[in-house]
């Protein structure tokens, strides 16, 4: 049964008194980058200037997005909220209606706001912005913005986003060399495809680089705080789109001399990029409360006090180019994926559909040649409704442990959690607790065993 309510948005905005000039704000997005795709992730891609930045700052090594989608999973970065919450859950729905923007609510600490590039939110998101443009003239904004404010500055990179074509990064990266992901057949053609996906991300360093250089040159640096992290996995097949790993955890790296945030520093705790917001409104010295509140200030793990901060992670699959909603729950060694519509097989957006791994898995596919891992992964069907990985021991997210006896309270503490999120964020989906209920029963009468 599915609850049809109105939403409406309790947010407060109070400036807190702060000892210091607040930081500027710098986010750096990639586009559909998984964490392990970047060469201070032991990547064999050449990223340069984000593998200083790492060196200069701290890198995340659970960092989990809203959704493996685009919009949607920016969505989350700007309100803080989830997609669902918002009305963005689906791909290109624009960003509007009662919940404020993280440009709105730095507003009260007097923040000069900027953006680049995609966003993917509609015009009335760009609007937003004090100052926008759709290119590359990094030098634009700096030249424009008051000396006097702190500003927050939005650059969303369209690499390594597919299509893909030679001439990205020169020169460029040997399939040979390439490590095929273990969740990806190692063909030919596959390692054409991933070496296409290093170079995209090289040129995006190349780009992320100059805005450093920028911030450099203005005498920026110290007081900036740089965020580069990716909106969702990497652009194949049981990445982006799906709530696998590789789909939902991306690169975080965070820098801010001035903040006494330590370097070439990892941190190892679970976040989301939900957390994104309260982090900034922290730092800038706002007072922010908002019901429900879905991410928390990460500046404790930004300053070395590596005390957990989330017991598990969200994160929502909706409508992208086909109609296959799914919810997850993730704690440090379980996930929990709960599919509302089991019925229907795996089936990857267009962009993944005609790229030459998509067609290189259904050739060995057809062949009887793909192994019984991804057979399950990406042919499967019906799908299980729940799916329980036990990540510590398998990684890769290979064996369904749902219907194991040895695991049945792990079960059912996930789909506890995962439903009580869902309440708490008027969820249009049914919970898994709500789908487990007897079919077509009042909660307020008892079970009876009917006879012809």
């Amino acid at each position: 049964m599915m609850r049809i309510g109105v939403m409406f948005a309790v947010v407060m905005f109070v400036i807190a008194p702060v000892s210091a000039a607040p930081p500027n704000i710098v986010f750096l997005i990639s586009d559909d980058q998984s964490s392990f795709s970047l060469g201070c992730y032991g990547g064999e891609n050449r990223t340069p200037n984000l593998d200083k930045l790492a060196t200069d700052g701290v890198r995340f090594t659970n960092a989990f997005v809203a959704s493996p989608q685009c919009s949607p999973s920016r969505s989350a970065m700007f309100t803080g909220q989830s997609p669902h919450r918002t009305n963005t859950s689906r791909l290109h729905m624009p960003l509007r209606g009662p919940f404020p923007t993280l440009m709105e609510m730095l507003k009260p600490a007097g923040y000069y706001t900027g953006g680049f590039k995609k966003h993917h939110l509609g015009p009335e998101l760009r609007d937003k912005f004090d100052f926008y443009q759709n290119n590359k003239n990094w030098a634009a904004f700096f030249d424009k913005r008051p000396k006097d404010k702190p500003f927050f500055l939005w650059v969303g990179f369209t690499d390594p986003h597919r299509d893909y074509e030679p001439g990205a990064a020169s020169p460029p990266h040997d399939p040979k060399d390439v490590k095929v992901p273990p969740f990806l057949p190692d063909t030919p053609q596959v390692r054409a495809d991933v070496a296409l996906y290093y170079d995209a991300i090289t040129r995006m360093d190349a780009d992320a680089g100059a805005i450093l250089a920028l911030l450099d040159k203005h005498g920026l640096a110290d007081n900036t705080l740089v965020f580069f992290f990716g909106d969702n996995g990497m652009p194949f097949p049981g990445a982006k789109g799906a709530l696998y790993d590789p789909g939902i955890r991306v690169p975080l790296i965070v820098r801010w001399p001035a903040g006494n945030v330590s370097s070439g520093r990892t941190s190892n705790p679970l976040v989301s990029l939900y957390d994104l917001v309260p982090t900034c409104l922290d730092v800038a010295g706002v007072s922010h409360h908002a019901e429900p509140e879905s991410g928390v200030s990460i500046k404790p793990l930004l300053l070395g006090d590596d005390k957990p901060l989330h017991r598990e992670i969200f994160a929502e699959r909706n409508w992208h180019d086909n109609f296959d909603p799914a919810r997850c729950v993730r704690t440090d060694r379980f996930k929990l994926i709960y599919y509302c519509r089991p019925e229907v097989p795996y089936a990857p957006i267009t962009d993944l559909a005609r790229s030459p791994t998509w067609q290189s898995i259904l050739s060995l596919h057809e062949a009887k040649r793909l192994s019984p891992e991804m057979e399950r992964r990406f042919f499967e069907s019906p799908r299980p409704t729940i799916a329980l990985y036990d990540l510590k021991a398998d990684p890769n997210e290979t064996t369904n442990l749902a219907d194991d006896p040895a695991h049945a309270a792990t079960r059912k503490d996930l789909e506890a959690r995962l439903s009580k999120w869902m309440d708490d964020t008027n969820d249009f989906l049914p919970s898994p607790a709500v789908a487990e209920r007897a079919a077509h029963r009042n909660d307020n009468e008892p079970a009876t065993t009917r006879t012809p």
